[in-house]
């Protein structure tokens, strides 16, 4: 028996349709916390955000990458990592 949707069917249709704005809000949801990650780890490594408005995504995340590998182990058990559902939630935090 076959369980799949027929091409032409509303459902199908709607599916579709919601892609781009689906992919649209996924991209801009990285693109906020990309921003957020960058106003927080230039100042971290020393330097002028003012200079370095026009950093590239990838050169934020090398940055962060960086910091994040040179930081110190601390002898503390790690925390628990976040749900996911913290990052797919709708809120503006």
């Amino acid at each position: 028996m076959d369980h799949r949707v027929p091409l032409n069917t509303p459902k199908r249709i709607n599916d579709k349709s919601l892609k781009p704005l689906m992919e649209k809000r996924r991209r801009g949801r990285i693109n906020d916390s990309l921003s957020k990650l960058k106003t927080l780890i230039v100042p971290l490594v020393g330097k002028d955000i003012s200079r370095y408005s026009k950093l590239e995504k990838a050169d934020v995340l090398e940055m962060t990458v960086r910091f994040l590998s040179e930081l110190p182990s601390t002898t503390a058990a790690p925390r628990a990592p976040a749900s996911p559902r913290q990052y797919t939630s709708n809120s503006s935090d």
